[in-house]
């Protein structure tokens, strides 16, 4: 089979195209032919040596390179190690579009074996991060042509009407898991959980995805604070109705248009 050409960050500052050969999926492994791959904040520590993860936590740990990045990544399958099943018990088949998790779980211990959500394991493995590709079959990020997807990782379907520059920004909207839990708390104190405010300060990609998912879930005053006028505009875009830029005023200026706006209610 032909090989593979692969964005490897070989030491910190150093990345460069490398061949590597195409593997032959194992038993329930998936060869995804990568569409589009993100560049997340991580890669950006992990190419300026910033190599410690999770630090201070019991999970803390070493990047070990060389390693291809990218995690947040949409393709379509390649390849199949027998029969394997996406996130809903579906058999996949050669040409699905598919987003694959950024993780996969060891299978073993206590939360995998007892049926929590995958990212409760205690020994997950991260794509384009603790797993690095020295070892065979190397493709464990998805800055490559093709991607190799361990047995056991969840995967999840791309709808036909989603395009692929949308479905790769699933793992980021998995990160504004937050407005859910914000919501959760507000619920369980008898607030309502639609018609509410939320200030998202910072508009970068993660601060616009909060964004979106406060709206989609139906806060009515959206307030968006940032240095730079693009991303305010693009907030403005996405559907915020109150503007606070930094570089104009100061904070207790910015506190009091805030309250303003939500009639003196939240912290």
């Amino acid at each position: 089979m032909t090989g593979v050409r692969a964005a490897v960050t070989e030491r910190p500052r150093c990345i460069a195209v490398h061949d590597f050969p195409m593997p032959d999926p194992q038993l329930g492994a998936v060869l995804m032919k990568v569409r589009y791959s993100g560049i997340c904040g991580t890669d950006k520590h992990t190419f300026r040596g910033e190599s410690k993860q999770y630090a201070g936590t019991p999970n803390e740990r070493d990047l070990t390179y060389p390693l291809i990045c990218g995690h947040e990544n949409v393709g379509t399958v390649a390849a199949l190690g027998g029969t394997v099943r996406d996130s809903e018990g579906r058999a996949l088949k050669v040409g699905d579009r598919i987003v694959p998790a950024a993780n996969v779980p060891c299978g073993t211990c206590h939360f995998c074996r007892n049926g929590y959500p995958y990212y409760f394991c205690e020994k997950m493995e991260d794509y384009g991060n603790s797993l690095h590709c020295a070892p065979a079959p190397h493709l464990f990020g998805g800055w490559a042509e093709y991607m190799y997807l361990l047995p056991g990782t969840p995967i999840f379907r791309v709808p036909d009407d989603l395009p692929d520059n949308v479905a790769v920004l699933t793992e980021i909207m998995a990160v504004t898991h937050g407005v859910e839990t914000a919501l959760a708390v507000v619920g369980m104190s008898g607030g309502n959980r639609f018609g509410g405010s939320v200030a998202v300060l910072g508009c970068g990609p993660l601060g616009l995805c909060h964004l979106i998912k406060a709206k989609l879930l139906g806060a009515a005053t959206l307030i968006a604070s940032d240095r730079f006028p693009r991303r305010l505009a693009a907030a403005k875009s996405f559907g915020a109705n109150l503007i606070l830029p930094v570089e104009e005023s100061d904070s207790e200026e910015r506190i009091a248009r805030a309250r303003e706006a939500t009639g003196g209610r939240g912290p």
